[in-house]
């Protein structure tokens, strides 16, 4: 079988984080954000549209990335 193509992602805008650590602080507030909605059950009307299924098992992989980005990639940006 072939590899499965990934979901084409949307910019995040950063025009409003002047530093890649604002930047990243931004998309994992903004992810985390998505993911605690999916996981609670709640309304994702007014979360950021992630081009994903919004399962629990992507909310999880989504909260490992947040969690590796706060704390390996942010203290270094």
């Amino acid at each position: 079988m072939g590899r499965r193509r990934r979901p084409a992602v949307d910019a995040l805008e950063t025009d409003d984080t002047p530093t890649p650590a604002l930047a990243l602080q931004l998309y994992c507030a903004i992810a985390q954000d998505w993911a605690d909605n999916v996981l609670a059950g709640c309304d994702l009307s007014e979360s950021y549209p992630i081009p994903v299924d919004p399962t629990p098992e992507l909310a999880e992989n989504l909260l490992g990335r947040v969690d590796f980005i706060r704390t390996r990639l942010i203290p270094l940006a």
